[in-house]
């Protein structure tokens, strides 16, 4: 019965090892036909739309993908950065499905997109199931934004959390030795109480990236400050809300979005769509590595404390 199973064992690696070998000769094969390993799809040609897409948590850098590539807003900014020197690219679609993310992230990407704008390159958001917090942040840096009927958004504010387990550890009898250079060297501790010097420190640093949120949701949509606040307390929203109040243009799905799009640039309507590719091997390493590195499930469980974010906590 031992012997049975090791040899079920052994063809099941082999079929596995040759399942590997196969797909890696493919990939060759179809990547000796394109130029770029990951870039942008060049099966059509000519003036075109490209597909950007921002999916999940925003942060400044992500875990590397298969040999390396890069990912999180840094990854993002970068493909911008390469769309724009293609001369073919006369308008961009920004696909989010994010529920927000840390400030600097988010703004990285918000003022690449104002600065590309300004050399006449169109942008459409296109809205998934949630582009709230930092995502709308996001959205609101394009010309245009669609967002389909049951898209979450909304979401504007700021926030910075951090449990306070000293009940916790005072019942167990749990002690924290703390050396530190200054007093607020500490300040989200989770040990003790905030002091209200502390909270007054935190809630000033939220201001102060909370008027930004706003102003610059104003300049990318041309609103007046005065007309954002009334909804900016952190609210989620349907998307008929946000439409009401002007913060989104249009109801509609994806293939809307890029229909609008080229509208926007003066392009035909069968003009190309560039969309990111990756190659069969690197989408292939790329699941592996999501389900290894335990990304799939990263939305929910990464832990977001200790930190100032435009995000939607759910």
């Amino acid at each position: 019965m031992e012997k049975q199973r090791k040899i079920t064992l052994a063809i099941l690696i082999m079929l596995v090892l040759i399942s590997i070998i196969a797909v890696v000769d493919i990939s060759t094969r179809v990547e000796k036909k394109r130029s770029l390993q990951a870039g942008l799809n060049m099966m059509a040609t000519g003036p075109g739309v490209a597909i950007v897409r921002i999916d999940g948590p925003i942060e400044l850098t992500g875990p590397a993908g298969f040999m390396g590539r890069p990912s999180g807003a840094e990854a993002v900014v970068k493909r911008l950065a390469d769309i724009e020197k293609d001369s073919n690219i006369k308008a961009v679609i920004i696909r989010i499905n994010s529920p927000g993310g840390t400030v600097a992230a988010t703004q990285e990407i918000y003022h690449k997109i104002i600065s590309m704008r300004k050399k006449n390159i169109t942008f459409v958001a296109s809205m998934g199931d949630i582009a709230a917090s930092g995502g709308y942040y996001i959205a609101s840096a394009c010309n245009y934004i669609v967002a389909n009927y049951g898209t979450i958004t909304g979401s504007i504010g700021v926030i910075a959390y951090s449990p306070n387990l000293k009940n916790l550890m005072d019942k167990f009898g749990i002690k924290m030795n703390v050396i530190k250079s200054g007093k607020y060297k500490d300040i989200l501790a989770t040990h003790r109480d905030m002091s209200s010097e502390e909270r007054a420190l935190l809630q000033e640093m939220i201001d102060l990236s909370y008027h930004k949120f706003v102003s610059d949701i104003a300049l990318g949509r041309n609103m007046n400050q005065n007309d954002i606040y009334p909804v900016a307390d952190g609210r989620v929203m349907s998307t008929q809300t946000a439409l009401k109040y002007k913060l989104i243009d249009q109801l509609g799905t994806f293939d809307e979005a890029i229909s609008k799009a080229k509208e926007l640039a003066g392009l035909d309507a069968d003009a190309p769509v560039y969309e990111e590719h990756l190659s069969p091997l690197n989408e292939i390493f790329s699941s592996m590595n999501s389900l290894f590195t335990g990304r799939i499930f990263e939305s929910r469980f990464v832990d977001t404390s200790n930190r100032i974010e435009y995000r939607y906590m759910q």
